[in-house]
């Protein structure tokens, strides 16, 4: 699990400025708080913590040396840039279940002989914070054309631990044939335009 160090944040302090001076503005937030803690976390921190993390990440969250389990629940971007504007931290407590999201990666997609159509990126669900899983790893090593598969087909989806929120029969991924352009109407064209030439020269002569 990462850990992330941050400082408080004066509540007049403006985005903008703090960005510049090298800063993202966040805001801790959570039923067990007397109310939400904003905060700043260095940039460089919170590009490395990216690197690794994603929404619905656990974290160790350190404010003023003080250590807070929490969960990365928001990551707000410039429309433009794409640079991070905010970030968005839930606390988090041992024994309370939590609602987040993992995701799902399809690995060896390269080694499937077809066109691989991912088609659930996100689960939704809710856990103990012990419990708490960022991502799920999906092998489609050995699959062929026509193959697919729900969310119910995969046992992550009956863990005891994680109660699914994700609609149990949605579509995780198809597997559909490869196109392949046939270059016999180019060429079918190309004869037709040199047969098109010849009669044209042929009536030249003829008139």
């Amino acid at each position: 699990m990462s850990t992330l160090n941050a400082q408080p944040r004066d509540a007049h302090a403006k985005g903008r400025q703090l960005r510049r001076d090298g800063f993202i503005p966040a805001v801790l937030f959570g039923k067990h708080l007397e109310q939400s803690v904003l905060i700043q976390v260095a940039k460089a921190d919170v590009d490395q913590f990216l690197r690794t993390n994603t929404v619905g990440s656990k974290l160790d969250l350190v404010i003023g040396g003080k250590k807070q389990m929490a969960l990365l629940k928001d990551v707000s971007f410039a429309p433009v840039a794409g640079t991070v504007e905010h970030l968005g931290f839930q606390a988090i407590t041992k024994g309370e279940k939590v609602a987040s999201e993992f995701h799902i990666h399809l690995h060896n997609r390269a080694k499937v002989d077809g066109i691989v159509q991912q088609l659930l990126s996100q689960v939704h669900y809710r856990a103990d914070p012990a419990d708490l899983i960022d991502t799920v790893e999906v092998d489609l090593e050995g699959k062929v054309v026509n193959d697919s598969a729900i969310l119910s087909d995969f046992d992550f989806a009956h863990n005891p631990k994680l109660e699914i929120l994700t609609p149990l029969d949605s579509p995780v991924y198809s597997i559909s044939p490869k196109v392949h352009m046939k270059a016999e109407p180019a060429a079918q064209a190309e004869s037709g335009e040199t047969a098109g030439e010849e009669t044209a020269e042929a009536v030249k002569e003829e008139s």
